[in-house]
């Protein structure tokens, strides 16, 4: 059995990769490019997230899940893998026709460019295997090849994008080396394949498009809303702020989403088996992982975006400023989105309640944006994101209280700390940062001492899971161990504070008769 630990950390990097590599350059290329040539980008980058999500079909969300259940069976996984990827390889195929003919009949100039540079984004998905490695819990190999590429990618950039006029160069680079990385995932595939005969591509093809309805409600609200302000707006800047502001709060998901993308087979697995104590482990493990780095995520980003803006940006993107204080909420409210839809919901087998869901915060999402757009522009359709994945979050905790298929009060009762925390940490930030000038050495200062301003506060307090956490990453800096009654003195569960590794499971459903006694400050819970 894979360590979750290692997989979390491998996933980390891969996940972070994703978003940071661009924000690596974000502070070089915002500048050269200008918020005009960002927004062009990330306005054509929508509209070709339409096509890739009917290329995929869903199966990014099935297929590590069906691998997990698999990983012992050679022959079954090998032929699943054949199944999907056939699938994926006719939908890409179609997609891909659909949208050069789009591209070709679009206006000249520099967006026809564009976007025939994305095309090549669409049509390089045939060769995207992460999935399978994903549900063999092979994250260390998926995190290898990204690294090698984001980083020859980040080189590419600074070595030849210097002029507005170089934005198709940045597109190519941000376009190719991905697909690149994902071609080099097949050097792998011989290990963990075997020959078979007979697939049916399409055996699987009901509940694929099951998965595909809330995927494409789930764009709606993550790429729609781009798509909409270059529709009611005049320009491409507006689509620069957002993309710039988005950016950042993604880079605050991928940290806060990563350990739940590497608990999906884990928790498939146990379901499977009808281990539901060892589901249940994890479960709450998963949720109070989100609190603790989720909320002083949020509440960093909303107290020093006024000295982050205009040092990460630089001159123009003042709007910035206002889109990352909103958006920052979004770190808390799709993190436990997460877990509740994508990490218990889909692997309990009740799609067809996560589709519900997802749809209902879409049509909300799109609701708001079309009332709020046309007036406020970024800011409507950033405020439009944040009401849609509330809504999500509410339904979906309705759901399975209503069910009653776990609690939901030990959820929220076990992130007090968090709150004091992120608290104490947010009044140091507020009445620091206009100490000095807004600088790099100073946004750096400011981000160091915000974590160690938290991080304190926890250890004060004696909050299991970050002593927990601390031990296992700075276990030879530890010379004593943390008190053992100290899960029980915090009230805390010994699910989430085994957070990222696979220890010893209950046999019990302990994650949750222990989440019980944080509850119980104020209340007997059912």
């Amino acid at each position: 059995m894979h360590s979750i630990k290692k997989n979390y950390i491998y996933n980390l990097i891969y996940q972070i990769l994703l978003v940071v590599a661009p924000l690596v350059v974000t502070p070089y290329v915002s500048r050269v490019l200008q918020p005009a040539g960002i927004g062009l980008q990330s306005y054509s980058g929508s509209i070709v997230s339409y096509f890739a999500l009917v290329a995929a079909l869903g199966t990014a969300t099935f297929g590590p899940k069906v691998i997990g259940t698999l990983q012992g069976d050679a022959e079954g996984r090998s032929r699943k893998f054949w199944e999907i990827f056939v699938l994926r390889l006719a939908m890409t195929l179609m997609a891909f026709a659909a949208y050069l003919a789009y591209a070709l009949f679009s206006e000249e100039g520099d967006g026809r460019t564009i976007a025939l540079i994305f095309g090549l984004q669409l049509f390089g998905m045939i060769f995207d295997v992460t999935w399978f490695f994903q549900g063999m819990e092979e994250f260390g190999k998926i995190s290898l090849s990204s690294v090698a590429f984001r980083i020859a990618n980040i080189a590419c950039i600074f070595i030849f994008v210097h002029e507005t006029t170089d934005l198709a160069l940045y597109v190519l680079f941000s376009v190719l080396f991905p697909v690149a990385a994902n071609v080099s995932l097949w050097l792998y595939l011989p290990k963990f394949l075997v020959r078979v005969k007979g697939i049916h591509p399409f055996a699987d093809l009901k509940t694929v498009l099951q998965l595909f309805v809330p995927a494409v409600a789930i764009q709606v609200y993550t790429i729609l809303d781009k798509s909409m302000i270059g529709w009611f707006t005049d320009g491409t800047a507006q689509n620069g702020y957002y993309e710039q502001a988005e950016k950042v709060v993604k880079m605050s998901i991928a940290v806060v989403g990563s350990l739940g993308t590497v608990m999906v087979p884990r928790l498939s697995q146990k379901f499977s088996e009808g281990d539901e104590a060892g589901f249940q482990f994890y479960l709450y493990k998963l949720y109070r992982c989100v609190m603790l780095a989720a909320i002083p995520m949020m509440l960093g980003l909303i107290v020093i975006s006024d000295v982050f803006v205009p040092t990460f940006f630089g001159a123009g993107y003042e709007e910035c400023v206002l889109l990352l204080c909103i958006f920052s909420l979004l770190a808390l409210f799709i993190g436990l989105n997460s877990v509740t839809n994508a990490q218990f919901l889909v692997p309990t087998n009740r799609q067809n309640v996560f589709t519900v869901i997802v749809v209902l915060g879409a049509v909300v999402n799109c609701a708001f944006n079309l009332l709020l757009i046309p007036r406020y522009q970024a800011v409507g359709a950033c405020i439009a994101s944040v009401i849609g994945e509330f809504v999500v979050l509410v339904a979906g905790l309705i759901y399975v209280a209503k069910k009653k298929l776990f609690r939901v009060l030990p959820i929220f009762a076990t992130s007090i700390r968090y709150w004091i925390g992120g608290a104490v940490m947010f009044v140091c930030l507020y009445f620091l940062k206009g100490v000095a000038a807004a600088s790099v050495w100073w946004l750096i200062a400011l981000i160091a001492i915000g974590i160690a301003v938290y991080a304190l506060s926890l250890f004060l307090m004696r909050d299991a899971l970050f002593l927990e956490l601390c031990q296992k990453l700075f276990g030879k800096l530890f010379r004593r161990k943390a008190p053992a009654a100290a899960a029980g003195e915090d009230g805390g569960s010994s699910a989430p504070a085994a957070a990222a590794d696979d220890m010893a499971e209950p046999s019990v459903p302990a994650a949750a008769e222990e989440e019980k006694k944080d509850a119980e400050g104020g209340e007997e819970t059912k």
